[in-house]
C-alpha cells in the first residue's frame, strides 16, 4: 500500500505546510485570520484581496471546516507538482464565477425576478482548496492523489475497471463539500469540471498509452498497447452529475425535517431586559388622511389585521395607531378604531398645532416618536404604558407577510437583542425589515435624537448647516441607524469577532405594499408591482449590515 510520502514533491510540501500554518495562526491569533471569500466583497466592495487569499482562509471555531482543512492537507501531500499552479487559477475561475453567479441571483433579479433571488449565492463563504481540488479530481482523476484510498477497492472486478478511480473521487468531493458547507461554490466546482472536460473533447488530440487517461481504468493505465488513446470522457461526465446530484442532499433533508409543525415564534428578551416590565418592540402604525380617505379604509384595516395574531399577552408586543392630521376629519382612522374596539390596539390621534413648523412627514414622524417616548398613564410598570424596548415604524400601506414575515422580524430581533446589557454601550441601533420608512426598527434611546433632528427638517427657520441637504425622513432614519448621518453623534460600531454591521435586515422584504394607487399625495400614484413581499431588501449585499435569510 502506498504511503502518504510517496508522490509527495517538494512544491506540495510547501504548499501544505502553508495551508497548515494559515489553519494554526487562525486558532492561536483570530485576529490574524485570513478572511473567507464571498461575491459580496468584489461587487460591493470591489476588493479581490479575499478572492486571491481564500485558499488559505480558514475558520478555526468551525470544527467540520477545520476537518475539511486537514483533510485538503492531506490530500495536498499527494497533489503532483503540476497540478499546483492549475488548481490555483481553477480557483480564480471559480471565485470569479461565484461572482458573477451572485450578482445575478441577488441584485440582478431581486426585483425584476423575486423568485429567482437567492441569498446564499452572495453570501456562501469559500476559503480552502477544497473546490479547486474537485475541479482537478473530476478533470484529472484519483491518480496519484487518491492512490491511497483506491487501494481499499481491491480485488480483480475493481481493478480492471474505471470504478476503482470514480467512487474515491466522488466520496472525496462528496464529502469535502458537506464539510464546508458550501454547496454553490462546489457546484460551480463541478461545472467548471464539465466545462473542462468539453474542452479537452473538442481540442485534444488523441495522447498515447504512457499518458495518464481519467477514469481510464487500469487496462487502459498499462495496457501494452502502443497505439493512441482515445480520451473516453463519459465517465467523468457521470462522476460530476453525481456530484451534483449529492451536493444538497444534506439541505434537502434539513427541509424535508423541518416540513412538521414548526409553532409562530414569539419575540423574547434577553436575559438582561427580561426583568423589566416595559414591552420589547412596540409596531407604531403612521396614519394619514389621504385623497378619497374614505376609500382607504381598507387600507388601514388590512394593515393593522395583518400584525394581531402576534400581538402577545404577555405584553412583549403591542401594536398601536397614531396620526397627526390637522384636517377637521380622518375617517379611515375613525372606521379602523370603531372596528378594533375591544382589540389590544391603542388609536391616537394628535391635534397640536406647530406654527413654526410646516406640516408634513417630517412633523407627523417627529411627533409620533415624541408620542412614543414620552406617553405616560401613570403607571410605568403596565406593559401597555411604558416605553418599549424597539419601536418597529409602519406605514399605514404596508401590512405584514403573514407568519413567514413575522418569522423574518423575530430573526432580526433575535439579533438585535443579543448579548444587549443595560451597562454596555449599544453596539446596534436597530434593523430595517421593509422598504422607505416602513419596518425601521428604532431602539427607544435614538427616538428623541431623531425627533430632534427631523424637527430641524420641519422648522420653517432651520438651522440646518449650508452643507447639509434636506432628505426624506425615511432616508434620515435609515441613515442613522447605519451610523452615516452627520447629525447623529457617532456610536460604536461591532466589530467582526461580534458579527458585524451596524443594522440588522432581512434579505427579503416581510411587509407588503397595498396602497399604491392610495398614496397622501395627490396625484402620486405608484406601480402596483413594486415593493411587494419576497422582494430583495435594498440595503442587502452592503457591508454595513448584517442579513437574516429568510
Amino acid at each position: 500500500m502506498p504511503s502518504l510520502w510517496d508522490a509527495t514533491s517538494l512544491p506540495s510540501a510547501v504548499l501544505a505546510a502553508s495551508l497548515s500554518l494559515s489553519l494554526l495562526v487562525s486558532f492561536l491569533v483570530p485576529a490574524w485570520r485570513i478572511p473567507e471569500f464571498t461575491p459580496q466583497q468584489i461587487i460591493y466592495s470591489q476588493n479581490v484581496f479575499p478572492l486571491l487569499l481564500a485558499p488559505w482562509a480558514a475558520h478555526a471555531n468551525d470544527v467540520t471546516r477545520s476537518v475539511s482543512r486537514l483533510v485538503q492537507i492531506a490530500l495536498t501531500l499527494r497533489l503532483p507538482q503540476t497540478a499546483i499552479l492549475p488548481c490555483y487559477v481553477y480557483w480564480i475561475v471559480i471565485g470569479l464565477a461565484r461572482t458573477l453567479t451572485g450578482f445575478l441571483l441577488t441584485r440582478s433579479v431581486g426585483w425584476a425576478y423575486p423568485r429567482l433571488f437567492n441569498h446564499w449565492a452572495l453570501y456562501e463563504t469559500s476559503s480552502g482548496i477544497g473546490p479547486t481540488l474537485a475541479t482537478y479530481l473530476l478533470t484529472s482523476g484519483a491518480r496519484p492523489t487518491l492512490d491511497l484510498f483506491r487501494e481499499l477497492f481491491k480485488g480483480r472486478y475493481w481493478e480492471s475497471s474505471s470504478r476503482a478511480e470514480v467512487v474515491p473521487v466522488i466520496c472525496t468531493c462528496t464529502i469535502l463539500c458537506w464539510l464546508d458547507r458550501a454547496p454553490w461554490t462546489y457546484a460551480v466546482a463541478t461545472l467548471l469540471s464539465i466545462l473542462l472536460m468539453i474542452w479537452r473533447v473538442l481540442f485534444s488530440f488523441p495522447v498515447h498509452q504512457s499518458t495518464h487517461v481519467p477514469f481510464g481504468g487500469f487496462d487502459q493505465q498499462h495496457s501494452n498497447n502502443s497505439s493512441p488513446l482515445v480520451r473516453r470522457p463519459r465517465t467523468g461526465f457521470q462522476a460530476s452529475l453525481l456530484v451534483l446530484l449529492l451536493i444538497p442532499l444534506p439541505h434537502i433533508f434539513g427541509f424535508l425535517f423541518r416540513l412538521g409543525y414548526n409553532p409562530i415564534p414569539h419575540i423574547a428578551p434577553s436575559s438582561a431586559n427580561s426583568v423589566n416590565h416595559h414591552p420589547l418592540i412596540e409596531i407604531l402604525v403612521l396614519s394619514f388622511p389621504r385623497p378619497n380617505d374614505a376609500g382607504s379604509t381598507p387600507v388601514l384595516s388590512r394593515t393593522i389585521s395583518s400584525y394581531l395574531p402576534y400581538i402577545t399577552k404577555n405584553g412583549s408586543t403591542s401594536l398601536s395607531v397614531f396620526t397627526h392630521a390637522q384636517q377637521a376629519y380622518h375617517p379611515s382612522f375613525e372606521a379602523a378604531k370603531k372596528e378594533f374596539r375591544g382589540a389590544p390596539v391603542v388609536f391616537y390621534m394628535d391635534r397640536d398645532s406647530h406654527l413654526d413648523e410646516r406640516e408634513g412627514q417630517y412633523l407627523h414622524v417627529a411627533e409620533a416618536f415624541r408620542w412614543v417616548y414620552e406617553r405616560r398613564l401613570g403607571n410605568d410598570t403596565a406593559p401597555s404604558s411604558a416605553v418599549a424596548e424597539w419601536v418597529m415604524l409602519v406605514e399605514d400601506d404596508f401590512p405584514l407577510c403573514g407568519e413567514w414575515g413575522w418569522r423574518g422580524i423575530v430573526g432580526v430581533m433575535r439579533i438585535l437583542e443579543d448579548n444587549r446589557t443595560p451597562s454596555a454601550p449599544m453596539g446596534r441601533w436597530g434593523g430595517f425589515v421593509g422598504t422607505g420608512g416602513s419596518g425601521l426598527i428604532i431602539h427607544r434611546s435614538v427616538l428623541p435624537i431623531l425627533t430632534h433632528i427631523l424637527r430641524i427638517h420641519a422648522s420653517l427657520n432651520s438651522p440646518l448647516p449650508p452643507g447639509i441637504p434636506y432628505r426624506p425622513p425615511d432616508i434620515i432614519i435609515q441613515d442613522c441607524l447605519l451610523g452615516v448621518d452627520p447629525l447623529f453623534p457617532a456610536y460604536n460600531t461591532p466589530t467582526s469577532n461580534s458579527n458585524g454591521g451596524s443594522l440588522v435586515i432581512t434579505s427579503r422584504l416581510v411587509m407588503d405594499h397595498i396602497g399604491s394607487d392610495k398614496s397622501t399625495a395627490v396625484g402620486r400614484v405608484y406601480s402596483s408591482e413594486k415593493w411587494r413581499c419576497g422582494w430583495r431588501h435594498p440595503f442587502h449585499g452592503r457591508q454595513e449590515v448584517v442579513v437574516v435569510p429568510v
